[in-house]
């Protein structure tokens, strides 16, 4: 059961990565009247869901504590991503951070698609051109 919600939650991430993608252009989209923001701020509702399932799926399915993390900050970023946008009208220049919040839930959603599973014998660090598997109890070895 476990690799199923570890293989579902990952998806999801992926999923998030796109559709984080795909609101970017929305949001370019609209800035040059290509189409309203409703239709970014709708497509972000939608994300806003999947970063919510995202963090319940790593808390409740013991993904192992980077993905918990990982999908945790996601999910603050995304509390602090919603909260920017309401002071478009009060505080603009604060609801400009907006747009460099997004730069770090677009960072932090891609660290979290390629973040790997936890295993029994130790945690696989994060992936990319070395994954180093780190034993609980054993020294790192020099590099």
């Amino acid at each position: 059961m476990r690799a199923l919600v570890s293989q579902l939650h990952r998806g999801l991430a992926w999923l998030t990565l796109v559709g984080l993608l795909i609101q970017l252009y929305l949001a370019g989209a609209a800035a040059f009247g290509a189409t309203s923001f409703a239709v970014h701020a709708f497509w972000g509702h939608v994300l806003g869901l999947i970063v919510i399932i995202l963090a319940i799926l790593a808390v409740v399915g013991g993904l192992g504590r980077q993905r918990i993390v990982l999908s945790t900050l996601l999910f603050v970023l995304y509390i602090v991503q919603y909260a920017l946008a309401e002071f478009r009208f009060t505080v603009p220049y604060a609801a400009a951070l907006h747009a460099v919040n997004a730069l770090a839930v677009l960072g932090t959603t891609a660290r979290l698609a390629r973040a790997e599973p936890s295993t029994k014998a130790g945690t696989l660090q994060t992936a990319g051109r070395e994954t180093e598997l780190v034993v609980q109890g054993e020294p790192r070895r020099p590099g």
